[in-house]
C-alpha cells in the first residue's frame, strides 16, 4: 500500500508541472514545457518551443530588467501575475513574446517598469492572434503595449492604463529600413486610460514607427501603407 501511495503522488506531481502550475511567489518553483535557460538580457522565466497549452499564474516578478520571455510557442496563458520594479539597460518588456501565436495575457498587474522608451509592459515581435485584456498598467516608461515586425491580429481590450507610455498606449515600431515589416489587423478597444508616463496626454495608438534611438534616423510614424493598429472605440478617459 505504501508503494502505491508513492506512485500516485509522483503522478499527480508530474501533472502539476505539465499544467504549468506552481506555488505563488516563486519564479523558479516549477518547470514548464519548453522552459530553457534564459539568454542574455536579465530575464527570469524563458520558454522556447514546446507544446504550449499551459498557464503561468500567481507569480511575482521584480528586481530584474525583464520578466518572462516566450519564443516559438502557442496557446500559453499568463494570468494573475504581478510585474513590478523592473528596470535596467537591457529592459524591453515585462512579457516579451517572439515568433508565437495565441498568447493570452489577462488580469495581470504591471507597475514601475522603466528603461526610457524601450521598456514595455507587453512586447510582441512577429506574434499573432494574441489577446491582452483585463490588465492594469501603471508607471510604465515606454509604451505599455508594443508590437513589432509583422505582428498581426492581436487585440488589446478592457485594460486600464495610468501614467504610462511615451508615445501611445498601444504602438508599433520596427526597423523598417532594414527589412522588418508592418503588421495588420491589430485592435485597440474598450480600454480606460489616463496620462502618459511624463505627465502629459499621449495618443491611444501609433503604428508604422521607424527611426529614433540609435538608428540614426528621425523618429516618424505612419510608415505603413495601411494602418496596422485600429482604434475600434469604447475607450474612456480616467
Amino acid at each position: 500500500m505504501r508503494m502505491r501511495h508513492t506512485v500516485v503522488t509522483a503522478a499527480v506531481g508530474s501533472a502539476l508541472v505539465l499544467g504549468g502550475m506552481a506555488a505563488p511567489g516563486s519564479v523558479a518553483a516549477s518547470k514548464y514545457p519548453g522552459q530553457v535557460k534564459c539568454p542574455k538580457g536579465d530575464y527570469q522565466l524563458c520558454i522556447d518551443g514546446g507544446p504550449g497549452g499551459f498557464t503561468i499564474s500567481g507569480r511575482k516578478f521584480s528586481g530584474h530588467a525583464n520578466a518572462i520571455r516566450l519564443k516559438n510557442v502557442s496557446n500559453v496563458t499568463i494570468t494573475g501575475n504581478q510585474f513590478t520594479s523592473l528596470s535596467g539597460p537591457t529592459g524591453y518588456g515585462a512579457i516579451h513574446v517572439q515568433n508565437s501565436s495565441s498568447i493570452v495575457i489577462r488580469k495581470n498587474s504591471f507597475s514601475r517598469l522603466s528603461n526610457g522608451a524601450n521598456m514595455h509592459g507587453v512586447y510582441l515581435v512577429r506574434t499573432s492572434g494574441s489577446v491582452i485584456t483585463g490588465n492594469t498598467f501603471s508607471s510604465i516608461s515606454g509604451d505599455p503595449v508594443r508590437i513589432r515586425d509583422g505582428s498581426r491580429n492581436n487585440t488589446v481590450s478592457g485594460n486600464t492604463f495610468t501614467k504610462s507610455g511615451t508615445y501611445a498606449m498601444f504602438s508599433e515600431w520596427g526597423r523598417l529600413e532594414k527589412g522588418e515589416t508592418c503588421g495588420r489587423g491589430n485592435v485597440f478597444k474598450s480600454n480606460k486610460y489616463g496620462i502618459g508616463y511624463y505627465g502629459k496626454g499621449i495618443s491611444l495608438i501609433k503604428w508604422g514607427g521607424r527611426g529614433g534611438g540609435k538608428t540614426g534616423l528621425r523618429l516618424t510614424w505612419g510608415n505603413c501603407k495601411k494602418a496596422s493598429i485600429v482604434n475600434k472605440g469604447g475607450n474612456s478617459r480616467l
